[in-house]
């Protein structure tokens, strides 16, 4: 197993992350004696929440154990969302990402309020977009569960957006990126990727929409053609209703609720969010800030765990090459 540091931005501060980030960093400190984690936050919050540990700086070493990295801010009064904390959850971020491109590792991110963000960054729509402006690459959005390996074809743009973009190539251009992301970083070198249709019944044959007609299916031939297994495109409906998935290397959805919908009733709180494509390891949860649940010791810590998990997972792949 690696060394190389799992960093955790902990997210919106009046949400949910420093939670679910404090309670999976000691759990797995406590299974995995010889790793080192760094939380990224607000140190007395993460402290008050049980990770009483050692704070450090940017420019220290690598060290086994869990150390807090303090952004130096406090968490905003009353209960979330707010604008204070989408700067301290930006500030969190870009302090995490800092220490990964430093120090080396992988970066682990809990949830933050895209809006409130986007007051202090602007164009900000979500960690993918961001983490590729900032570091290069192209990313690609994928959910790993037991069993399944979901991609997005198109992520966080308006649903009226999504026939304009299926039909100048999004389908082509992200089964490349998912055939390349599974073989380097998972070492899936020939997988079965099925592609879900646009419309309802996947079109009708024309009927009921030609996108699968004159776009998603010439891009699957496409893919075959430059040795891609790509399949489909298969009604969304009864793909995932007759367990079609468990056939699958992995699925292609078009848009983010048809695929997101769909994996959450199958596996909440063990899947992952992984950004293909990016030079850095990132993996994520697969939930939100849940404002609601802030502050009661609730909050669910598994997908953050399986996060953590993933991303060194991730690391020893990269590792082994």
């Amino acid at each position: 197993m690696s060394v190389a540091e799992l960093v955790v931005s902990c997210g919106d501060p009046q949400g949910i992350g420093p939670e679910v980030s404090a309670r999976a960093a000691l759990e797995r400190a406590r299974a995995h004696p010889g790793e080192c984690i760094v939380l990224t936050g607000i140190a007395p919050q993460l402290e008050a929440l049980g990770a009483v540990v050692a704070r450090m700086t940017l420019g220290d070493t690598p060290r086994s154990g869990v150390r807090i990295l303090d952004v130096q801010n406090s968490v905003p009064e009353g209960k979330g969302p707010s604008v204070a904390g989408g700067g301290v959850a930006l500030q969190t971020l870009e302090l995490a990402l800092q220490r990964v491109r430093n120090a080396g590792g992988a970066l682990i991110t809990a949830p933050l309020a895209k809006q409130n963000v986007a007051l202090h960054a602007s164009g900000f729509h979500g960690h993918t977009e961001w983490l590729a402006a900032a570091v290069g690459g192209e990313p690609l959005m994928l959910f790993s569960a037991p069993g399944l390996k979901l991609a997005l074809a198109t992520v966080h743009v308006p649903l009226a957006e999504v026939p304009r973009l299926v039909r100048a190539g999004a389908v082509l251009q992200a089964l490349r990126k998912l055939a390349r992301g599974l073989a380097t970083s998972y070492r899936i070198t020939t997988p079965s990727i099925m592609v879900l249709g646009l419309n309802p019944h996947a079109g009708e044959g024309g009927l009921l929409g030609r996108e699968e007609l004159e776009c998603i299916g010439p891009d699957i031939e496409q893919a075959r053609a430059e040795g891609i297994d790509a399949r489909g495109p298969f009604s969304a409906d009864g793909f995932f209703a007759t367990e079609r998935w468990r056939e699958a290397g992995a699925v292609l959805a078009l848009y983010h609720d048809q695929g997101l919908v769909a994996l959450k009733a199958i596996s909440f709180g063990s899947a992952v969010n992984v950004t293909l494509g990016l030079p850095i390891i990132r993996t994520s949860v697969d939930h939100g800030c849940a404002f609601d649940l802030a502050g009661r010791g609730v909050a669910d810590p598994r997908s953050m765990a399986a996060a953590l998990a993933e991303a060194r997972a991730l690391l020893d792949f990269r590792a082994a090459v």
